[in-house]
């Protein structure tokens, strides 16, 4: 398979942009000082936010979002690593920041994702 580089770099751009943000809200929610009703608030919206764009890529496995042709990297790299990441995102969007669920939630989605990133990254490494 020939790979574009462009293409490879983007998927792992989307799954490292998606495993930041999982970090950032674990991170957050670590200082249980800080977690104000507002800033609650906040966080269970770009949990929910980042669940839902997760799920939403995992339709067509895609990244454009549409129904259309995979490549071979989505079908071999990104693909896998929406379904997988999209299927163990059990964490609920109503879990308090506070809830050891949540870093523990937050944790697995993390895991999913760098293993896919771990995985392209080796991937072109070897064939490029």
């Amino acid at each position: 398979m020939d790979i574009d580089l462009q293409e490879a770099a983007a998927i792992a751009a989307e799954l490292q942009r998606w495993h930041d943000e999982a970090r950032s809200l674990a991170d957050q929610a670590a200082d249980k000082s800080s977690l104000s009703p507002a800033n609650i608030d906040s966080m269970k919206h770009r949990l929910s936010s980042l669940k839902n764009e997760i799920k939403e890529a995992a339709k067509h496995e895609t990244l454009s979002r549409r129904k259309m042709a995979k490549t071979g990297l989505e079908q071999f790299f990104f693909g896998p690593a929406v379904r997988s990441t999209s299927a163990n995102f059990r964490l609920r969007t109503d879990t308090s920041p506070k809830s050891e669920l949540w870093a523990r939630g937050l944790h697995e989605v993390e895991f999913e994702l760098s293993y896919a990133i771990d995985g392209l990254q080796r991937f072109v490494a070897e064939n490029s």
